[in-house]
């Protein structure tokens, strides 16, 4: 369902004159908002990852990543994979080259594979 709707917003964009700019834009806007809404949480307070400014300024950073990842291959999907314990360290150093190799790793991952040692498990 997920992927029509990605085709659809994609066939939306390009039959529109949008520059490039503005499409990675919508597009990384769309992936922060999906992620706003898994709920993720930090701290022993629990408070939603979403209302702490630089974790959500990270995220909104691999958004903008991903979007231009995807543009170039779409078999990278334009939306947030991974979990929090992976994508943290990542979040807070905005190193855009930690973060497309990261990006790759996820790609390659099957659906119910682990990385072993280098990430931790939920």
């Amino acid at each position: 369902m997920r992927v029509l709707f990605l085709i659809a917003f994609i066939s939306i964009l390009s039959a529109t004159s949008v520059n490039a700019g503005q499409t990675f834009g919508l597009l990384a806007d769309d992936c922060f908002n999906e992620w706003k809404t898994r709920g993720w949480v930090i701290g022993e307070d629990n408070t939603p990852a979403y209302q702490v400014e630089k974790f959500a300024n990270g995220i909104r950073k691999i958004c903008e990543i991903r979007s231009q990842m995807f543009a170039v291959d779409p078999e990278i999907s334009p939306y947030i994979q991974g979990r929090l314990a992976e994508l943290a360290p990542y979040v807070f150093s905005g190193d855009e080259q930690a973060i497309r190799g990261l990006i790759s790793k996820l790609k390659q991952r099957r659906p119910g594979d682990q990385f072993s040692g280098s990430f931790m498990r939920d």
